[in-house]
């Protein structure tokens, strides 16, 4: 029996799920993986069979959506532990020995969640949750949490009055990396499959505290690049997302007033057409812009050629300098630093990683580091093993 089972649902990403399956293999290399594919059209089935003989493709006929196509891969989990993992992710290779480990220390946690950053670095909100009951999303919906980061009031729905370096309880495990004790779910059950995208994952994290479990965040670094197979510019991309709140709301918390329901309705409704509109002003801003940024690549000089090939067709990255991998990133940096009168980063806006010169855990680490500092750069993600750079917004 294996100690975790990887469940991964896949649309349409298949560099990126490449990329995410090389990590969770440097994480746990024993472990089992089960990828359903929701009918990609891109190649995508075939590709990862060629390339990855130990994961088992599951090909679903349909877009069965999310919560259904991971109960068809949690039928087959044989492990003690069961990870539901977003395609767009990278994982430390800390993470998931990690979370094993508590899990193992503390019988009383049915799931966990972990430190998700953005491609940036920065600290992923969604990190940490609470319930949201009325009052919570009432509060999170009107902007006073933004506003107000430290009240334990307003602030409650994503908890930002809490230190993010330590662990602490809460009430909802990101579906983007969803750690489940498997004793656990087959006390619950899998995801409700009313939810066809966005809310599963607040529905079985609430069913699991309510089996009697607690569910817990600890600071283990993933990169979560934020919805890559999503288009969110779309209208049902906002209607689906809030549509599931309204599912959840009606399933939980039908026993409020009529008059109640009524005004979470038109606030979910309002909420749902405004997100739309801004959705789109930010594309259409993001499309106006000059969004070219200088970049910094780190690795291994072999790599420096087949790099500089991938870069002339990049739409965004330009003016590459290359660095020599040294012992670890900083050392590398430093190299160059002395060799400049000018910090090494000075007009950089993008870091490009060689993969097999540095560790996952060394790369999230010293991304998330510059973000807390408020250095942010892009950051990119060269294996040659695949032959393929990745960011946040381009394949190359």
């Amino acid at each position: 029996m294996p100690d975790v089972s990887v469940i991964i649902v896949s649309y349409r990403v298949k560099y990126y799920i490449e990329q995410c399956l090389h990590s969770v293999l440097r994480s746990v290399p024993d472990a089992q993986i089960l990828v359903v594919d929701n009918k990609s059209d891109d190649g995508s089935v075939e590709y990862l069979r060629e390339r990855f003989s130990q994961v088992e493709i599951i090909a679903n006929d349909q877009n069965a959506g999310f919560g259904k196509a991971n109960n068809i891969a949690l039928a087959k989990a044989t492990g003690r532990y069961v990870l539901f993992l977003n395609p767009d992710t990278v994982v430390a290779e800390r993470t998931i020995p990690g979370c094993i480990a508590y899990m193992d220390a503390h019988p009383e946690t049915g799931a966990v969640g972990v430190r998700m950053q953005y491609g940036d670095g920065t600290f992923a909100l969604e990190s940490r949750r609470s319930l949201p009951t009325p009052s919570v999303s009432f509060w999170h919906m009107t902007g006073m949490g933004r506003i107000f980061p430290r009240s334990k009031v307003f602030a409650k729905y994503h908890l930002t009055y809490l230190d993010r370096e330590k662990e602490c309880p809460i009430d909802v495990v990101s579906g983007a990396f969803m750690f489940i004790r498997k004793e656990a779910i087959d006390k619950t059950g899998g995801f409700d499959e009313a939810f066809f995208m966005y809310g599963e994952d607040i529905d079985l994290s609430y069913r699991i505290l309510q089996s009697g479990y607690v569910n817990r965040y600890l600071p283990l670094p993933i990169v979560h690049y934020k919805g890559e197979s999503t288009v969110k510019t779309s209208y049902r991309y906002a209607k689906v997302f809030y549509d599931a709140m309204l599912i959840f709301f009606n399933k939980h918390f039908r026993h409020y007033s009529t008059v109640f329901a009524l005004l979470v309705k038109i606030v979910v409704g309002v909420k749902k057409m405004t997100t739309f509109i801004m959705q789109n002003i930010r594309a259409r801003r993001h499309k106006l812009a000059d969004c070219s940024e200088n970049c910094l690549y780190v690795g291994r000089q072999e790599t420096f050629a087949p790099v500089e090939r991938l870069l002339a067709g990049s739409a965004v990255l330009r003016n590459v300098r290359f660095v020599k991998a040294l012992d670890d990133i900083d050392s590398s940096l430093a190299g160059m630093e002395a060799a400049s009168s000018d910090a090494p980063l000075k007009d950089i806006k993008a870091v490009l990683f060689d993969t097999s010169a540095f560790s996952y855990n060394e790369i999230l680490d010293w991304m998330y580091a510059r973000a807390s500092e408020n250095k942010r750069y892009t950051m990119g993600l060269y294996s040659s093993q695949t032959g393929k750079l990745i960011t946040d917004y381009e394949t190359l």
